[in-house]
C-alpha cells in the first residue's frame, strides 16, 4: 500500500485495536466476576448469589455495550480497507497492512481465549446453581413443603395446595 492509502485507514483500524482491548478487557471483567460467583457458591453455601449475580449482570451490560462499539469500528474498519463492513475480524486483519494485521490477529486470539473461558466458568456455575436448587428441593420435600417447581404464564410461581407447614399453629 502507498503512503497516503495507509494514513487514511490508521484512524479507524487505531480505533478498531482500541476496540478489541475493551471488548477483551470487558470479557476479562465478566470472567472475574464468574470466578466470584464460583467461589460464592462452592465457599459461602450460596450466601451471596443475589449480589453476585447482581454483579454478573452489570459486567455482562459492558461486554453487550463494547461489543456495540467493536461491531462499529469493525465495520468503519472493513470499509475503510476497501472489503465489505459485513468482514470478519479474521477477513479484515488480512486486508490490513502490517502492523495492523499482526495485532488483530492476536487481538481475534484473545478474545476467542476471552470468550471460551467465560462460557466455560458460565457452564460451571449453572450447574453449581443447578444442583443448589435440587438440594433446597429435596431438603424441603423432606420436610413436607412442595417446593415451586412450576410457573404460570406471567413467570409467579406456582406452589401446590398441599403444602405443608413447618410448625404446629396450634402448640
Amino acid at each position: 500500500m502507498n503512503e497516503s492509502v495507509e494514513h487514511d485507514t490508521d484512524g479507524p483500524l487505531e480505533v478498531l485495536a482500541r476496540s478489541i482491548a475493551a471488548q477483551t478487557d470487558a470479557l476479562g471483567h465478566l470472567r472475574f466476576k464468574f470466578e466470584v460467583q464460583q467461589m460464592m457458591l462452592t465457599g459461602a453455601g450460596g450466601t451471596w448469589v443475589n449480589e453476585t449475580t447482581s454483579e454478573l449482570e452489570q459486567a455482562i451490560e459492558a461486554v453487550q455495550d463494547t461489543d456495540e462499539l467493536f461491531r462499529a469500528s469493525l465495520a468503519e474498519a472493513a470499509s475503510s480497507l476497501g472489503v465489505s463492513p459485513e468482514s470478519t475480524l479474521r477477513e479484515v486483519a488480512a486486508a490490513a497492512p502490517e502492523p495492523w494485521s499482526y495485532i488483530f490477529r492476536q487481538g481475534r486470539e484473545e478474545l476467542k481465549t476471552a470468550v471460551e473461558r467465560v462460557g466455560l466458568l458460565c457452564g460451571e456455575n449453572r450447574k453449581l446453581l443447578a444442583r443448589g436448587y435440587l438440594a433446597t428441593s429435596a431438603a424441603l420435600a423432606m420436610l413436607g413443603i412442595d417446593s415451586a417447581t412450576s410457573y404460570d404464564a406471567s413467570g409467579t410461581p406456582v406452589i401446590s395446595a398441599r403444602s405443608a407447614n413447618i410448625l404446629n399453629t396450634k402448640a
